[in-house]
């Protein structure tokens, strides 16, 4: 009967005649070729990140920016129209400007008070009318501008003629020849389109 020698021998069992595998020692990079290899990653990385810093600068810098802005021109006693709804000019007059305790008056000034029929479309159109962000300025032909604040009268309701008060300080001497500029809400313009607005005639 013949014996199996050492190669037909059970595999799960060590031979301690055979000399220890020592592990792979993983290639150690010099500290020159690190550098290299640093620098290469990094320039390779540096554009990347100045495209990033740029996307995001462009992006915050275009929701800061003025938007562009379609302005239509309202002669006197005409109708315009915004946001869905029908704006026109039924009174204006300019009074004594509110005074504050002791303040002396300035008789530079006025208080410019316009007065707005406004006959919103629809539902929507309606909440539109007194929502915030509807920009109301006086403006002459230099591009300068005053600032006003409009009040609706009662809730604005779909097809129902509402009044709007817009009342802002203006130069005494200019406030004849001002013009009232309505402008929608910016969160209201779609993408690419400009921000509508109304500019009445004085």
């Amino acid at each position: 009967m013949t014996t199996a020698g050492p190669a037909f021998d059970d595999p799960q069992r060590t031979n301690p005649d055979l000399p220890a595998i020592p592990p792979r020692a993983r290639p150690r990079l010099r500290p020159r070729d690190r550098r290299i290899v640093q620098a290469l990653a990094l320039t390779a990385l540096l554009p990347a990140l100045l495209v990033l810093k740029w996307v995001d600068e462009t992006n915050s810098v275009e929701k800061n920016l003025k938007p562009p802005e379609k302005v239509t021109d309202v002669p006197h006693g005409a109708t315009g129209s915004l946001m869905g709804a029908q704006w026109k000019v039924v009174a204006r007059q300019a009074t004594a400007p509110l005074s504050f305790g002791t303040k002396p008056k300035d008789d530079t000034v006025t208080q410019l008070q316009v007065v707005l029929a406004v006959r919103p479309g629809d539902a929507a159109a309606a909440k539109a009318i007194g929502s915030y962000g509807v920009v109301y300025t006086f403006t002459d032909g230099d591009g300068r501008s005053w600032s006003a604040t409009g009040l609706a009268a009662g809730t604005p309701r779909a097809g129902a003629v509402a009044r709007l008060t817009v009342r802002g300080t203006v130069p005494r001497t200019m406030a004849a020849a001002l013009a009232l500029r309505v402008q929608a809400p910016k969160a209201s313009r779609k993408p690419g389109t400009p921000l509508p607005s109304l500019r009445f005639a004085p």
